[in-house]
């Protein structure tokens, strides 16, 4: 393919983006600062247990008079800079440890030092999310019904996001090979389940076709959040699934109080990978420095028939990221870097017997900047700008190119965060914008395009006591150009589309006494077909696929209803969920059952609207039969049908599954867990699928830290699929090649500094 017009649009899309840097940095120079430098004062410090004198890392540390929040690093030290002279409370906040308040008095020019010293308080708690820099810490209304941190993110930390968070309830992963894994969540795929990175866009393909990769790395990853609810509507209109939130903090909002980092090393024997990761920062000045970077390579994948061929994967990731901290807020720049290359195993049908390889570039480069406000009504101002360019080639095993996509990204955002306002509390006003330029090329006929795209949206919440409710409100519209207008035979009439729609989402929480709440969510959602859906039309050998798409699609609109019921003791907890997601127009690409006159070797799939409905339930518990042994398990099951077609089923749904976990801790340093993986026979088949017999698989974990010269060190070890047993699952699109994987030692190593 021939990128003139790209690369010359990428030329001035990085012009353009030239503007946002220079209205933030025109806006930071004329920032007045609300007191001279010389007359504040700085608090450094560090918190330790009081009985084993140990630092305590992970503390939130809160000036009351203020509301500034901060987080002690791994050793225990934390910091605040700028504060202006007089006497003020800190509060710590640590699960295990009483709350505790300290006085303090700030003086001019001088930085007080202090050593805390908190009392071990026993508790069982779920979690606990900080939000840095903010007047107050998150509301529970907002927080993500999912955390992956600490020490469950190690022990589950994966090749992918996909693999990472697999073992959630309604969580299950699309695959063709382990490159590029997907999340699905409730059976919703592709961009009905958002993957953001640090809440924006990556820029990627990997929502449009199963053979592209995302474009992020867990091994860096700070935590990964699971959002649900009406709140989804701050990222997106189409978010019917929800958001999959990869926080990776490109850019530093607090100055550290010392450099500190950490570095991982991991290895495993399923395809012989190594990889690893560091990540550091300290502060400069006013300034904050962060910046990463991770290795991955790993072979082909072993399964209990033999190696699955061409599923090798390489990626390289960095990142540097500065951020300005001051006391009217902060404000940053940020750039990363992600290259991979992988395979995709040979066609099941001949169509590409020897695999694609595929080769990957995404450069990144976002602006951000956060403003605290004295105004009676707004509490801060968030600006944002970011930039990435993606490419993407598909090389059959000749060399030659079979397929070559570009995509320039531009988003833009500003949301102002308000504070009460009468019942009203934690509100939210944004508005974003979206421009992308998609060229492709090769053996491939969609035409280039442009998509540009704005929403102005609002988030707000009502504690009433023991009911508490929060509401969102979204307007987006979006228009769709190919370059070139023209009539096809397959598509119809390429030319310019308009979507507009507008979403909402209400859901409410009842406490019922200490232990039980009861909640619902309503959320109607708005997605616009993307150029793929619209205009495809050409093979996709890596795809297994001969892609028609439909220019006369309609917009799709989902209605989403879910009850829930939550119960909570000290000894253990349970989570049950159910839900009805009925869908217009849900949009998907069907297959045919024909193959293509072009190419007789690939089956044709034809994008269709039809009329949807699926139904599910979720459940998660977890149980303390013993201080030291706890029996946890998830499961979930979704149904779905075409009701526009006869109710045939939805195709490539998840079947029913599960996980059984018994876990011993044998103390706060050091855990096991044996778990057992389930799924059932999958046989509600859409047209033209196969079906997929249940399995049973074990697995074994467990993690230990330790303190060590002055420096925690970790160690994650896990041994997947014990007795190397021969299973399948149903969203693998070569499981009729090779099973899932075999058994495989993983190992991994995190120390911090």
């Amino acid at each position: 393919m021939r990128f003139t017009n790209f690369l010359k649009t990428t030329v001035d899309s990085m012009k353009n983006m030239t503007f946002i840097p220079h209205c933030l940095v025109a806006l930071l120079l004329s920032m007045p600062s609300p007191t001279p430098a010389t007359e504040t004062g700085a608090i450094t410090g560090q918190i330790s247990d009081a009985e084993t004198q140990a630092p305590i890392g992970w503390v939130l540390v809160v000036i009351e008079e203020l509301d500034y929040v901060r987080s002690t690093d791994v050793d225990g030290f934390f910091s605040f800079n700028d504060i202006s002279p007089g006497e003020y409370v800190l509060k710590t906040l640590r699960i295990g440890y009483g709350d505790a308040r300290f006085p303090v008095k700030i003086t001019a020019a001088t930085t007080t030092q202090l050593q805390l010293k908190l009392s071990h308080v026993p508790l069982k708690a779920e979690g606990l999310v900080i939000e840095g820099e903010t007047f107050r810490t998150i509301s529970t209304l907002q927080e993500p019904e999912v955390v992956f941190g600490g020490k469950k993110l190690r022990q589950n930390l994966s090749r992918t996001i996909a693999e990472t968070i697999v073992h959630e309830p309604g969580i299950a992963q699309r695959s063709m090979g382990p490159a590029p894994a997907r999340p699905v969540l409730r059976g919703l795929g592709g961009d009905r389940l958002l993957v953001l990175e640090d809440g924006e866009r990556t820029g990627d393909l990997s929502g449009s076709s199963s053979d592209h990769a995302v474009a992020i790395e867990p091994m860096t990853t700070e935590r990964i959040e699971i959002v649900r609810g009406p709140e989804v509507l701050l990222y997106g209109s189409n978010a019917l699934a929800g958001v999959v939130n990869v926080v990776r903090g490109y850019i530093p909002i607090e100055k550290p109080a010392r450099q500190s980092g950490s570095l991982t090393w991991q290895g495993e024997t399923v395809n012989r990978g190594l990889s690893g990761g560091l990540v550091f920062s300290r502060a400069l000045g006013p300034f904050a420095l962060r910046l990463d970077g991770s290795l991955r390579d790993a072979g082909e994948i072993y399964t209990p028939q033999g190696a699955l061929p061409n599923t090798y994967i390489r990626t390289e990731n960095a990142s540097l990221g500065l951020g300005l901290v001051k006391t009217w807020g902060h404000a940053g720049l940020a750039g990363s870097l992600y290259n991979s290359a992988y395979g995709i195993p040979p066609d099941p049908q001949g169509g590409h017997p020897g695999g694609v390889q595929i080769d990957l570039q995404r450069q990144h480069v976002v602006a951000k900047a956060e403003i605290r406000a004295g105004s009676v009504w707004l509490q801060r101002l968030e600006l944002q700008h970011s930039f990435s360019r993606y490419q993407h080639g598909e090389f059959e095993q000749s060399g030659a190119l079979g397929m070559e996509f570009g995509v320039l990204t531009h988003n833009s955002s500003a949301i102002a965060r308000t504070r009460a306002i009468g019942p009203l509390q934690d509100g939210t006003v944004g508005l974003w914008y979206e421009y992308r330029n998609y060229a492709a090329g090769g053996l491939n006929f969609t035409p280039a395009a442009e998509e540009k795209a704005v929403a102005l949206f609002t988030y707000q919440e009502w504690p009433l006591g023991s009911f508490s409710a929060n509401a969102a409100l979204r307007a987006d519209g979006r228009r769709v150009a190919p370059r070139r207008t023209r009539t096809s035979r397959n598509l119809g009439r390429i030319d310019t589309r308009y979507f507009s729609g507008i979403s909402g989402g209400l859901s409410g929480r009842y406490q019922v006494g200490s232990s039980v709440a009861i909640g619902f969510s309503l959320l109607r959602t708005f997605r616009a077909p993307g150029i793929e859906e619209l205009f495809s039309e050409g093979p996709h050998l890596a795809a297994y696929s001969y892609e028609v798409g439909n220019a006369d699609l309609n917009s799709e609109h989902g209605l989403g209803l879910e009850l829930s019921l939550d119960y909570d003791r000290p000894t253990g907890h349970l989570h049950l969920a159910i839900y009805r997601n009925e869908i217009d127009g849900y949009i998907f690409p069907r297959n045919t059952g024909q193959y293509s006159l072009r190419r007789a070797d690939l089956f044709l799939y034809q994008t269709v609207g039809e009329q949807a409905l699926m139904h599910g339930v979720e459940a998660a518990f977890g149980w303390h039969f013993h201080p030291k042994i706890e029996v946890a398990g998830t499961l979930s099951v979704v149904r779905g049908i075409l009701t526009s077609k006869d109710d045939q089923y939805i195709p490539r749904l998840p079947p029913l599954q599960g996980r059984l976990n018994l876990i011993f801790e044998a103390s706060e340093a050091f855990n096991t867990d044996l778990s057992l993986r389930l799924a059932s026979d999958q046989d509600r088949l859409g047209q033209f699928e196969d079906p997929t017999s249940g399995y049973a698989v074990f697995d074994l974990s467990g993690s230990y830290y330790r303190h060590f010269r002055g420096h925690l060190h970790t160690l994650s070890l896990t041994v997947e699929n014990i007795t190397d047993d021969i299973y399948r699952t149903h969203l693998n699109r070569v499981k009729e090649l090779m099973p899932e994987p075999g058994r495989n030692l993983r190992i991994l190593f995190k120390t911090f500094f």
